[in-house]
């Protein structure tokens, strides 16, 4: 299972910056990171981040006018600001830039850590619950709010399957043709594995249990609602 947040870093010293991505990544956040404003705007071109980390002394334009700029762009997105300076008057300019929380360097990745994990805290709770699970059939992921899982050809195969049905049901012989299986009473049982491995993964994304029901004899019921992006 994995974060559905991505975190843009933009800081010029290299090795920091690979610190701070490879402690993130670690932590299952997506992460992209560059060295200035031109390469985030180049992101930012097809891509989106939901926490900006930036370096206020940065080549170019300065992390403090990038703050102002993606935050007028782009309202929702949280800001973590990092600097060498800690005075008063130079945290109050980067709280008017925008920025959600203001670090002054040195700060160890774990210290970052925690205050992106606050963060992803608030965003859960903004978010709320009333959003729809969504299948991905491209990528074969389902993600539910901030969180993500993978599957496998088979289990995407069922799932798709599940949600297209009517009544969401599909007896067993209608199951194993979508895997490719042979109906018989071998298949039968693996099916049964399959769709417990599946209910698991669905457990993860915070989807009561049992996600995908057994009909006693007949097949199976998907008792969820997913979306099929």
């Amino acid at each position: 299972m994995t974060s559905a947040i991505t975190i843009a870093i933009v800081e010029d010293h290299k090795a920091l910056r690979e610190i701070f991505a490879e402690h993130l990544q670690n932590e299952e956040f997506n992460v992209f990171e560059c060295s200035c404003a031109e390469e985030l705007d180049e992101y930012y071109v097809d891509n989106k981040a939901d926490i900006l980390i930036l370096d206020v002394n940065l080549p170019g334009e300065s992390g403090t006018s990038i703050a102002k700029r993606y935050r007028n762009a782009y309202p929702a997105i949280h800001i973590i600001m990092l600097t060498v300076r800690a005075d008063v008057k130079d945290k109050i300019l980067g709280y008017e830039s925008g920025a959600d929380i203001y670090l002054p360097k040195p700060v160890s990745a774990d210290e970052l850590s925690a205050a992106i994990n606050a963060i992803r805290r608030r965003i859960i709770s903004l978010k709320g619950g009333d959003g729809f699970p969504q299948l991905d059939v491209v990528k074969r992921t389902i993600t539910n709010q901030l969180l993500k899982i993978d599957l496998s050809q088979t289990e995407l195969s069922m799932i798709k399957g599940l949600i297209e049905a009517p009544d969401h049901s599909l007896e067993y012989w209608q199951l194993l043709e979508l895997i490719g299986k042979e109906v018989n009473e071998t298949n039968k049982a693996s099916l049964t594995v399959y769709i417990h491995r599946l209910n698991n993964k669905l457990e993860g994304l915070g989807i009561p249990d049992p996600a995908i029901k057994s009909l006693w004899k007949v097949g199976y019921q998907l008792t969820t609602h997913i979306v099929i992006l």
